[in-house]
């Protein structure tokens, strides 16, 4: 049949994003037995922890029990599994709690006090953690200590390291004489310019640290030790995020590929690296519209992708020939699973239980164009897709743009509902892999560097106009939507150009000169180098502040925040609804109590689409032919 786009009915309903899919992550293993967390939005945004031990799987951790970290207000790193025993940080406490195997019930290994654990590790009696400590001024201390597994740890832990403003999760040698760990300063984020430390352990603490890689204009990420106590690691020394091993005699890059093999690290949990044996890792890689999972053998630098299916991959394991991630598909929700290295994976989890018809699924394509600039920038285009149902003959699909929340971040091509959401209802949707992201090295990433809200600007606006000069999509029935980064993003499109019809900010910055003195510790100096030193570049904030442009907004805007947003705060969706309304222009500001820098609720999520859909289908003149 043949019905307007944007008109489309559809199977994917607010409600069925909210209450039939999780989300995966932090995927771990501890001999037979793999664990991963699940986020569920219908259970008010709780995380699980969840174990499968080869025949079946069981949640480790039931309600109340929310296995969360807020170091960095990010996280990551929130839990720690051997033999059997866990670790967790609890977000209805942030304090550290331990979970013997058989036992019923957790027991608390921190005290009450004014600390946050992430990045935690387990080594043999002890649990190795980034600490944040929220009483010092005028900005909370970020420490590497070790918590005794048995103890009270009276004073929050031992301290190991300090004196930096950052720190890593730590990697511990075999033998658990050595740590190593990644540290940063002021005005650095950990793809600038970080350092890879070790040092060696004794029952006082740590000694003096030894930098092993690392400085100024090279990013060193996840160190790793192989069994054989070689440390391996990540670096963007030659442009592009590469491994890296030191064996003893000082670190040496073990292949030369043009492919970034790891992703900026904004939480303490990431792992793009798994060492399987003394000269073989398990890597990913970007290369085209998806992602790449391979071997990489040290001994010749040559790098075998594996027959693995799945366009993206993460949270790489390796143990006994064994590896175990999390994997995104172009054609069904992300899975966890586990198999033989070279083998067939079993699945033990699925991202839901939302039933998708294939005919149905909209696969991602490459599209790529240049800006204004003259620069190539890189997309995912999903045209309209849904079985037995086409557009009117002659009509051509709207269009939302969809702003990734990096600015360091990627688009993904795995198969994901909230972009099917809309590809099933007859838009087509583009996803800006915008300079700054990653994946195409460090050169394009750092394009981006001064020029935050206006490069940036440029690509969405230009790859929005090249779909309409191809011929894909009607140049009157363009929207475009993005959170946190791309919530800037969406206001400055829309107080810069002409171009989007309609738009939907999800916490997005509005003020960048209130960003600069109102954020969190990990990002309050991140506009320096995107934007301008503070407070010598105060013209520069202005200007390329929404709040400041508001009476040149063009077409409809959607706020949508939450309430307890300590990234981007609620005053920055406040400014910008009030400024609106002074200057005469209507304007839906929606808050939702409860809510962080990110919707983690059923409630928030349908409320949420329902409206953005009820704008873009009146704004767009959606079924007017």
């Amino acid at each position: 049949m043949r019905l307007p786009y944007g008109t489309w009915p559809s199977t994917i309903s607010p409600e069925s994003l909210a209450t039939g899919q999780v989300s995966l992550d932090e995927v771990r293993v501890d001999g037979r037995a793999t664990y991963w967390l699940a986020g569920r939005p219908a259970e008010g945004g709780r995380t699980a922890l969840v174990r499968h031990d080869g025949t079946q799987q069981d949640e480790v951790l039931a309600s109340p029990w929310d296995v969360r970290s807020r170091v960095h207000e990010y996280g990551g790193g929130a839990y720690a599994v051997l033999d059997g025993t866990v670790v967790f940080s609890h977000a209805g406490d942030d304090r550290v709690h331990r979970l013997d195997a058989g036992a019923g019930q957790p027991l608390p290994i921190t005290p009450p006090g004014p600390w946050r654990y992430g990045g935690l590790v387990l080594h043999g009696d002890h649990v190795f953690a980034v600490r944040e400590d929220h009483s010092r001024e005028p900005e909370p201390a970020n420490e590497l200590v070790r918590l005794d597994l048995r103890g009270d740890n009276v004073e929050g832990g031992l301290v190991l390291a300090t004196g930096t403003d950052f720190l890593s999760r730590p990697a511990l040698s075999p033998d658990g004489r050595s740590v190593a760990w990644v540290a940063w300063r002021h005005p650095n984020m950990p793809w600038d310019s970080t350092a890879l430390l070790r040092a060696e352990l004794g029952e006082q603490g740590a000694g003096e640290a030894a930098v092993v890689a690392g400085g100024d204009d090279v990013s060193v990420a996840q160190p790793t030790f192989g069994a054989d106590g070689a440390l391996w690691f990540l670096s963007d020394q030659s442009g592009f995020w590469t491994v890296h091993r030191d064996t003893g005699a000082g670190p040496v890059a073990l292949h030369e590929t043009r492919a970034d093999h790891a992703a900026p690290q904004w939480t303490l949990g990431m792992v793009d690296l798994a060492v399987l044996d003394a000269d073989r890792a398990l890597v990913r890689w970007w290369d085209g519209v998806g992602a790449v999972l391979g071997l990489l053998d040290a001994r010749t630098g040559a790098v075998e992708p594996l027959q693995v299916e799945g366009v993206a991959f993460d949270q790489l394991q390796a143990v006994k020939g064994e590896l175990a991630l999390r994997r995104g598909l172009a054609d069904r929700l992300p899975e966890v699973v586990r198999g033989p290295v070279g083998g067939l994976p079993r699945v033990l989890a699925t991202a839901g239980s939302l039933a998708i018809d294939p005919a149905d699924a909209s696969p991602a394509q490459a599209w790529s164009w240049t800006d204004t600039a003259g620069l190539t920038v890189h997309g995912l285009l999903h045209r309209p897709r849904a079985a037995g149902t086409q557009g009117l003959q002659g009509e051509l699909p709207p269009l939302v743009v969809m702003v990734h929340g990096g600015p360091t971040a990627r688009a993904e091509a795995s198969f994901s509902t909230a972009t099917q959401f809309w590809t099933t209802r007859g838009f087509a949707v583009l996803l800006v892999n915008y300079s700054g992201s990653t994946g195409y090295g460090r050169a394009y990433r750092e394009r981006l560097l001064g020029r935050w809200g206006l490069l940036d600007i440029d690509d969405c606006v230009t790859g929005a106009t090249s779909l309409a000069a191809a011929g894909e999509v009607d140049a009157t029935r363009l929207a475009i939507r993005g959170g946190s980064a791309g919530g800037y993003a969406v206001l400055r499109a829309m107080t810069t150009s002409r171009t989007f019809s309609a738009g939907t900010s999800l916490f997005g910055v509005a003020d960048l000169a209130a960003l600069a003195t109102d954020t969190h510790k990990f990002e309050s100096r991140y506009l320096d180098r995107l934007v301008a030193p503070w407070p010598e570049g105060e013209a520069v904030y202005r200007e390329r502040s929404p709040i400041h442009h508001v009476g040149d907004l063009h077409g409809e805007l959607l706020l949508l925040q939450g309430a307890d947003d300590m990234v981007v705060p609620l005053s920055q969706a406040r400014v910008m609804a009030e400024a609106m309304r002074a200057a005469g222009r209507e304007v839906e500001l929606t808050v939702y109590p409860g809510e962080g820098h990110g919707f983690r609720r059923a409630e928030s999520i349908v409320d949420a689409l329902t409206r953005e859909v009820a704008v873009y289908r009146r704004v767009l003149r959606l079924g007017d032919g």
